[in-house]
């Protein structure tokens, strides 16, 4: 973990966030739809 923190902090921030917002979002995403997909097949 600590060479990839070495490599966050070596990237310029303003450039990075976005990718880390996006990646972000994107798991959220895929959790969120896995659980409503495991939660409608619990109740169906």
């Amino acid at each position: 973990m600590q060479n990839m923190e070495d490599i966050v902090l070596d990237e310029n921030e303003e450039a990075l966030a976005p990718a880390v917002v996006i990646a972000t979002v994107a798991l959220l995403a895929v959790f969120v739809v896995g659980f409503l997909i495991a939660a409608v097949g619990l109740v169906a």
